[in-house]
């Protein structure tokens, strides 16, 4: 079968939320939704918005309204520019019927998307990875690429979310969410 790809091309930016302790270019394993469960090979998760990474990292709970601010503190935001095609498993819009999947199995369990995850991996077009909506604001796209593809995105410098007061605020703002009070 043919997998729906759309491809990010180089000089597209994407952006990642990271605990501060990991490099902006940190492969995860047996963490992720698309994680392969036998830790094979690791997964970048990024989007292409702010809002979306910081949406799919610290607000993944919809109906809780206080963000922590140590859960912010900890945490970084990377600008990552794409340096190389990638080519990217679509699970927006048709690809996901044109898969045999529906979107609840981006809200399901982690198992049976990290098993998806590593079929795709293997399949004979080696996508880079998958973009998916974000299940938070599905207005928004996320990605899990693949530790194949490190070679194709360069890492700005990580900026902690403890100096981007404004960004943040406006981010839990869109959401209708506030920082817990200390």
């Amino acid at each position: 079968m043919k997998l729906p790809l759309v491809t990010l091309a180089p000089g597209r930016m994407l952006w990642r939320l990271h605990r501060l302790e990991h490099s902006p270019l940190h492969f995860s394993r047996h963490a992720g939704r698309f994680d392969d469960p036998e830790g094979r090979f690791g997964v970048l998760y990024a989007a292409l918005e702010f809002a979306a990474a910081f949406a799919e990292t610290l607000i993944r709970n919809p109906a809780r309204r206080l963000v922590g601010w140590p859960e912010i503190a900890a945490r970084a935001v990377s600008g990552l520019r794409v340096t190389a095609p990638l080519a990217l498993v679509d699970l927006r819009g048709a690809g996901l019927s044109r898969l045999g999947l529906e979107a609840s199995v981006l809200a399901g369990p982690y198992p049976p998307c990290g098993a998806l995850a590593r079929g795709w991996h293997e399949h004979r077009q080696a996508p880079a990875g998958i973009a998916w909506r974000s299940r938070f604001d599905p207005s928004l796209t996320c990605m899990a690429i693949f530790d194949r593809a490190a070679g194709a995105l360069a890492a700005e410098q990580p900026a902690p979310l403890r100096r981007m007061e404004h960004e943040v605020a406006a981010v839990l703002d869109r959401y209708g969410k506030a920082l817990a009070p200390a």
